[in-house]
């Protein structure tokens, strides 16, 4: 069985990581340990405040802890949107036209921080609501709100997919949820609507949710022809 360890920036992930994406890896072989939300603030006595990014210094301290198991294979999901200016490479990808191109940078130079052999490093792109927009039949039928489909639809097809919807500040993905519906809440109504979407539909809408899945999924003893890294090499 492979072990998994994975670092979340909030709870909306944490909760999509544990009710669909563990279930689905484990048929792959890949265990998924409770994922690992971000420590965004530390209290003397104990305990603190989790969720959010807001240096790279603080993902890099909290990605150091899982790095210290050499033997399980380590992730993130932390959103491309709002990324902290400090960083790496962040400097070098602002004039890149193609969000698709600068996520894949970044992830790069992500990796290149740290000499972790089993570290496969992951932005959504551009934050993790997008993949709510994969169905919008399921969006709409969860809260029951007659005509939601077509916008939601209108909004993915009209950035090129649900990926694509940009990183405006007022118009990123949880934001326009927001204002299509005004009860949206982010850490019960997210992880519902993508449990109910399905990992598949989420794949087929989302190009580059897919190629991180395929990555978590070849680390598993379950994929067909043994045990292979993420690029398909063995190990």
């Amino acid at each position: 069985m492979t072990r998994l360890l994975m670092l979340v920036e909030g709870q909306s992930e944490e909760i999509f990581v544990k009710t669909v994406l563990a279930p689905h890896l484990l048929r792959y072989g890949v265990f998924v340990h409770p994922p690992v939300v971000l420590w965004t603030k530390r209290l003397p006595g104990g305990g603190g405040f989790r969720g959010g990014v807001s240096t790279w210094n603080l993902i890099r301290r909290n990605l150091l802890p899982l790095m210290n198991d050499s033997g399980a294979w380590v992730t993130t999901l932390i959103d491309f949107y709002n990324l902290p200016a400090d960083f790496p490479g962040w400097a070098n990808v602002r004039e890149e036209a193609v969000p698709q191109q600068r996520v894949v940078v970044l992830e790069n130079c992500m990796k290149r921080e740290f000499s972790h052999r089993r570290f496969i490093p992951f932005l959504a792109l551009h934050e993790f609501e997008a993949w709510v927009f994969s169905r919008p039949d399921v969006v709409e039928t969860h809260f029951g709100i007659n005509g939601l489909a077509e916008k939601i639809r209108g909004i993915a097809e009209g950035a090129g997919g649900p990926e694509l919807i940009n990183q405006g500040v007022s118009t990123h993905p949880k934001v326009r949820l927001k204002s299509l519906v005004t009860r949206y809440k982010e850490t019960s109504d997210g992880p519902t609507v993508l449990e109910k979407t399905g990992i598949s539909a989420v794949r087929g809408a989302c190009p580059h949710f897919h190629q991180w899945l395929c990555s978590l999924e070849n680390t598993g003893h379950g994929v067909s022809g043994g045990l292979r890294g993420p690029s398909g090499h063995g190990l």
